[in-house]
């Protein structure tokens, strides 16, 4: 009897696990789309619909239409809502799943299509959880351009840089994903080469999609050989953030403009000298890579063909990067940053120190903000509120109001108030308030010469050439240009979105980007400064692929960071190594050979050393 309860126990939870992760979210999988009608209802191209549906149902139809997003945003809170609240939000969310009920089973019988017959695109990204948003304004956005309903849903299993060859095997088997993400130059040449990313040059001239409306540096990452494969989806580099606080305490006016590693030296010893407390440093996050090419240094000539990263701008960049180290101790050690990272928990990010004030800088992206906003949302916003909601006799408006805030914050940081609430939870933050929040500057990486370099990529969607859905993922490559998704990039701190046009402002990034009290510089003019100045694409060679060389000289590097190799044998040995992996490349590959031997005007010779090969006929690079 007793392993007859066990595996009847056992049969119940497997039953449970299926109905949670099986039935259940195909049950829900037309939820999506649902809501879309209902957001398009008073579009012309949806109009009509909703209006048949709503005259066919008018004496059940309980919830006027202007209430459902109020429903929808119910539904959010119940996710981080307890006590009192939870109760107030149940019979709302159990409002709008009978709504949705009722407009599935109307539809399912009237339509043409089933809503569970629509077509379905799989987007292949990452995890991000504004990737939800981003379908919801695609399923919207095709219901007003082209009238019909699209569904999309995304996977993150065959999504990183690791994964590619996966995902290309997928596709050549027909299993793969309508939409393929792509980051950088490389990842686009492999989705190219194997024949998996369809060519849309044409179609994005015709519709306006083309190379002019996209920022130059991230050209590159989209376009090969003049021909475009898909559109950005976001583009990323990294800049300096810094604690203004901690500044404002040393007597130290903010880095402006451009700045070189001599000021910074001089900045950061004044700031170490006035950080109270344990050891703190200037600095975390500068690496000796970005440093040399910002400094002049290259990996390769312009053709690709060999690589001159052993030059004195090299050097240059390498020895002051360990001079910051161990000359100056303005920067962690690597062990040094694994001891603070053990302190501060298991795996402890740059960021994380950073908020914790382990450094007065870091090198960072606009991604960061949500992380330093969940901060000031815990540490201050939070409890500010919470604080006012316990005065005694509050009025309903302003209680009404301060829960409204507090419930949108919980569920998510990167929703924006309206200017309304925002101007409310401003208002009630006292100096005391305003002391625990993180008050965050942006500026311009430092440099060795000043000017700095900024290597520049897109995120960017191409369409599998196997799609069952050709057309519809087209459709999706032309909505990322649209306004309302670029818009959502630069709302949401997904780095900036990859159209000048609306991404740049007089003063910073432009749309409607509201960031939470101290973190207002998230939206800083050098975030416009670097797409319109210093980006520049990353460095390529046809020869050897950039994950390749990253693999090469990464080792070496990490030896240059332990202070195990000097800065000039650093540089002769990337240097060596990656002009070796070319010229075990050229013995290999007969075709890359005789392409290397074009672009060159040299008889290759297996024989002798690359950058001897190439400066006995052209001599050493200027």
């Amino acid at each position: 009897m007793r392993w007859l309860l066990i595996m009847l126990l056992a049969l119940f939870a497997l039953l449970t696990a299926y109905g949670q992760f099986v039935i259940l979210p195909e049950r829900d999988a037309d939820r999506g789309m649902i809501h879309a009608y209902w957001e398009m209802a008073d579009h012309p191209q949806v109009a009509p619909l909703i209006v048949e549906y709503r005259a066919h149902y008018r004496s059940r139809f309980e919830t006027d239409w202007e209430e459902m997003s109020d429903l929808l945003a119910a539904e959010q809170e119940l996710h981080t809502a307890s006590g009192e609240r939870a109760v107030e939000l149940r019979p709302m969310v159990e409002r709008l799943r009978s709504e949705e009920a009722t407009f599935r089973d109307w539809y399912n019988s009237t339509q043409p299509q089933r809503l569970d017959e629509i077509p379905r695109l799989v987007w292949a990204t990452d995890a991000n959880p504004a990737r939800r948003l981003q379908c919801q304004l695609f399923r919207e956005w095709h219901l007003e351009h082209y009238g019909t309903p699209v569904d999309i849903v995304t996977d993150a299993s065959t999504r990183g840089k690791t994964k590619t060859t996966k995902m290309i095997i997928q596709c050549i088997a027909g299993t793969g994903p309508d939409i393929i993400e792509s980051y950088g130059p490389a990842q686009l040449r492999q989705f190219v080469d194997s024949g998996i990313a369809i060519d849309i040059t044409e179609e994005a001239d015709a519709k306006n999609y083309g190379l002019d409306r996209i920022f130059p540096a991230a050209h590159s990452s989209l376009a090969l050989d003049g021909r475009q494969y898909g559109f950005t989806c976001n583009v990323g580099y990294v800049v300096l953030l810094y604690h203004k606080d901690l500044f404002a305490q040393a007597g130290i006016p903010e880095p402006t403009g451009t700045w070189t590693i001599d000021e910074l030296i001089k900045i950061g010893k004044k700031l170490e000298d006035r950080m109270p407390g344990r050891r703190r440093y200037a600095l975390l996050g500068l690496h000796p890579w970005p440093m040399a090419l910002a400094d002049g240094g290259m990996f390769f000539n312009e053709t690709g063909t060999v690589s001159f990263y052993n030059s004195p701008q090299t050097v240059r960049a390498f020895r002051a990067f360990q001079d910051l180290i161990y000359t100056h101790h303005l920067m962690p050690s690597p062990a040094e940053t694994d001891s603070m990272s053990a302190a501060g928990g298991f795996g402890e990010s740059n960021v994380r120190l950073f908020i914790r004030k382990a450094a007065a800088m870091t090198i960072g992206g606009r991604w960061d903000y949500a992380t330093l906003a969940q901060y000031n949302r815990d540490r201050a916003i939070i409890p500010t509120i919470d604080r006012e909601l316990a005065v005694e006799g509050i009025d309903d408006v302003r209680r009404t109001a301060l829960e409204r805030i507090r419930a949108s914050l919980r569920v998510d940081v990167l929703k924006p108030l309206t200017d309304a609430d925002d101007a409310l939870m401003r208002s009630i933050l006292t100096d005391a308030d305003n002391e625990r929040l993180l008050h965050i500057g942006v500026a311009h990486v430092p440099n060795v010469l000043g000017p700095p370099t900024y290597e520049a990529a897109g995120r960017v969607a191409l369409v599998n050439r196997a799609s069952p859905h050709v057309e519809y993922a087209k459709h999706f490559i032309e909505f990322l240009a649209s306004e309302a998704y670029n818009e959502q990039i630069n709302e949401s701190f997904d780095s900036i979105c990859g159209m000048p046009e609306f991404c740049l402002d007089d003063d910073g990034i432009a749309g409607p980007p509201k960031a939470l009290p101290g973190l207002e510089d998230l939206d800083s003019q050098v975030f416009v400064d670097v797409m319109l100045t210093y980006a520049q694409p990353w460095e390529l060679s046809p020869f050897v692929g950039r994950q390749r060389y990253g693999e090469l000289v990464g080792k070496v590097m990490e030896q240059l960071q332990n202070e195990t190799l000097s800065p000039a044998e650093t540089a002769r040995l990337c240097e060596d190594r990656i002009n070796d992996q070319i010229r075990q490349n050229l013995i290999r590959d007969d075709a890359l050979r005789a392409r290397w031997e074009a672009l060159t005007g040299i008889a290759f010779d297996p024989e002798i050393p690359l950058r001897a090969h190439f400066t006995s006929q052209h001599g050493e690079p200027r």
